[in-house]
């Protein structure tokens, strides 16, 4: 037995006197089912950062907030505010840039082996890329450091005709 292990044992027996004598004397030990909580890989951090978004911009509070019986001028004034908070906040955690730098609306040519991720081709696509077409939505991807890979929010959306 190695000493790491040797020490890892007395500590465990300190924590736990009486699953260390049930191990001393033989008896058999219930096994009990390991449970593995899946974390949401698609959207890491999302809760910490709607927590963020709360906290700087009180966003899930407008969101929750009944707001039909409010006049517009209040909320208009209500939501530029909120918007220039969770702007700024967005900017300064994960710093959002567009996929495309074309503008919508502009003409695209979709490449051969292009990042499903970061593209997604809609309308009469058929057979393989290249495709001819059209931008419909620019996309969205975080660039801030420590985002890992391409961090695609939402894809830019190409329609071919």
């Amino acid at each position: 037995m190695s000493f790491k292990l040797a020490i890892q044992a007395f500590f465990k027996a300190l924590k736990k006197p009486e699953e260390a004598k049930k191990f001393v004397e033989g008896q058999p030990q219930v096994c009990q089912p390991r449970v593995e909580l899946k974390k949401d890989e698609s959207k890491p951090g999302s809760l910490e950062m709607l927590a963020l978004l709360q906290q700087k911009g009180r966003l899930v509070d407008f969101l929750q907030e009944e707001i039909v019986s409010y006049p517009d001028a209040d909320i208009g004034s209500c939501v530029r505010k909120i918007h220039e908070d969770c702007r700024k906040t967005l900017e300064e955690a994960v710093a959002i840039r567009p996929v495309l730098q074309e503008k919508e609306g502009s003409s695209y040519t979709v490449p051969q082996g292009y990042d499903a991720r970061a593209i997604k081709v809609v309308g009469n696509a058929a057979g393989h890329p290249p495709f001819q077409g059209i931008v419909r939505h620019s996309g969205w991807k975080a660039t801030k450091a420590g985002v890992d890979g391409l961090a695609v929010i939402y894809p830019a959306e190409i329609e071919v005709r």
